[in-house]
């Protein structure tokens, strides 16, 4: 069976991405496969010969598979299943990300992504739409008021913007306080947009009042000095509605510098914000935002890794339409090197070494329930000081600072965040742990990589007894229930895991019993090949084939300047 495999390249960060590379050589074992990624993109793939999308044939295939989830990369996987269809493995049930960026109108707004959203999600997805839209016309109108910064511990107070390459911005109203005694001269570069004012104020006194420059204030107060920058007239701009854009930007500090007890020194703009200020944008709806039937009526099949998902694709077809059902993969990866020697590897010191252990490997996202993990492990440690947790991913949580929640909890010595790590390193990881933490909720109905990542160590899993997690086999995975008792019962779970270790080794054998029996490559590729020797070859005209061409093609023609 011949079959053209629509992905991205090793040159394009993503799970899914990951995902397939470990599929791929098991898959070969039953089909001819090629390989198709988008135009545009850094097609180096050792050993592989990979063409674009533009110059996929659909009838010299039996199968066009395409691997797609929630992430951008994928938006031009959109245009190809509208115009020919094929088989979706569909990671994900919330394409919200996705639909962004294939369908530009719905972050612009107006006419055109009201009517987007109605195509994208129909109905009741289109109102939820309109309410985001309305709400975030309320709050330009009427911006949020901010708090007193004595109620505020740190140095980014209040009111700012994510920071960027080149500065942060601030909102109408924006505090910080400098982390020093004595300080006798501070000098603040900022910028300003045409027609804002800036007014920088201390203890009621105003220090300057012009626009953007840098300028030398003199505190009238001299210990951990803060200071609020107001900056009146904004508007949101054209450029910024184009871009979907609906912040209100105050001025952009670029540089904050002062003289006083420790010498000259910086502020870290980058350091993250005390207090959030929920701005509302359209990210504040996505898990009731799927926006996905450019894909789920428009594919001929699917596989899922979930009947959640499989349920779902069903209700919104309300037609009869194959759809296989098959685990998230898993490799055999256990090491006969013990904990204690990664643990020293990885540099723990005696303490760590010393402790029982919880991983978890994946992007550090506030949806992971990281808010809840920190307070069970809060309410572990005031009955077992050995117990301590590393989340090893990026930290991309918006308006949650896990970091700053850690400390607030008392954990600086309880919790390591390692920031992004290659996938080999995130392996080390899950081997030096007793037990994987993988909890969701709201779920966008993806099977967790990191779950099965974990399974490939041999570790057990703990996660969230709802949507797709509910499916996954009691013997390897202990599930939390959501709600009133999820920080109670997670808190009790893990004690009970530290002080059985038989209770450990048993969930461990699950775990070898389930990859060796249900989720490894060679089982799941095989699955692949059955379904799709069974699924409907792609549906293709000459004349839909032409205008995927033309559109895939202008999708990846460079502006000219």
């Amino acid at each position: 069976m011949k079959v053209a495999l629509v992905t991205t390249p090793p040159s394009v960060r993503s799970g899914i991405g990951d995902y397939t590379r470990h599929l791929l050589p098991s898959l070969r074992e039953h089909c001819d496969v090629e390989l198709f990624v988008e135009p545009g993109v850094d097609m180096d793939w050792p050993g592989e010969d990979v063409r674009t999308v533009d110059r996929l044939h659909p009838r010299d295939f039996d199968q066009v598979l395409y691997q797609l989830g929630n992430e951008r990369n994928h938006a031009f996987m959109a245009r190809m299943i509208r115009a020919i269809g094929g088989t979706v493995m569909q990671h994900d049930w919330v394409l919200f990300d996705l639909a962004l960026a294939a369908h530009p109108g719905l972050v612009r707004g107006g006419a055109k992504g009201h009517a987007l959203a109605l195509r994208e999600g129909g109905l009741t997805q289109a109102q939820i739409y309109a309410r985001n839209w309305l709400d975030r016309r309320r709050q330009r109108k009427s911006p949020t008021p901010t708090i007193d910064a004595s109620q505020v511990d740190g140095t980014i107070l209040f009111g700012w913007h994510e920071s960027e390459p080149n500065g942060r911005w601030t909102s109408d109203v924006a505090a910080f306080r400098i982390p020093d005694t004595e300080v006798e001269q501070i000098e603040l570069e900022c910028h300003t947009d045409e027609g804002r004012v800036l007014r920088v104020v201390q203890d009621g006194h105003t220090l300057f009042e012009g626009t953007g420059g840098t300028h030398q204030l003199h505190p009238v107060a001299f210990d951990q000095p803060v200071l609020r920058l107001e900056t009146s007239g904004i508007r949101v701009s054209k450029e910024q509605r184009k871009h979907g854009d609906t912040r209100r930007l105050g001025c952009c500090v670029k540089r904050v510098a002062w003289k006083g007890a420790s010498g000259v020194r910086e502020l870290d703009l980058s350091e993250p914000c005390a207090y959030f200020d929920r701005q509302v944008d359209l990210s504040r709806d996505r898990f009731l935002l799927p926006f996905n039937r450019s894909i789920v009526r428009f594919a001929d099949s699917f596989i899922v890794h979930s009947q959640y998902v499989k349920q779902r694709i069903l209700r919104e077809r309300n037609a009869t339409t194959p759809v296989g059902v098959l685990h998230h993969g898993a490799e055999q990866r256990e090491r006969a090197e013990t904990r204690a020697a990664t643990r020293e590897k990885l540099g723990l010191n005696a303490a760590w070494r010393d402790s029982f252990l919880v991983t978890s490997f994946g992007g550090v996202q506030a949806h992971k329930r990281i808010d809840k993990a920190l307070e069970a492990l809060a309410e572990v440690r005031r009955h077992r000081d050995d117990v301590r947790m590393v989340l090893a991913g990026s930290i991309n949580s918006g308006e949650f600072d896990p970091v700053a929640m850690a400390e607030r909890l008392g954990l600086q010595d309880a919790v390591k965040f390692t920031g992004f790590v290659a996938e080999e390193v995130g392996w080390d990881w899950l081997h030096a742990g007793d037990v994987a933490l993988n909890l969701r909720g709201p779920s966008s109905g993806g099977t967790s990589g990191g779950i099965f990542q974990a399974f490939s160590i041999g570790r057990p899993v703990i996660a969230s007894d709802a949507a797709e997690q509910r499916e996954l086999p009691d013997s390897c995975v202990v599930k939390i229930p959501l709600g009133h008792e999820e920080v109670p019962t997670l808190a009790s779970t893990l004690l009970e895991l530290r002080d059985s270790p038989e209770r450990r080794r048993t969930l461990e054998a699950g775990v070898r019993t389930f990859v060796d029996n249900e989720c490894h490559w060679s089982i799941v590729a095989k699955q692949y090949a059955d379904y799709l020797s069974r699924f409907p070859v792609p549906r293709v005209s000459r004349r839909k084939l032409i205008s995927l061409r033309v559109g895939l093609q202008s999708d990846n023609t460079p502006a000219s300047t």
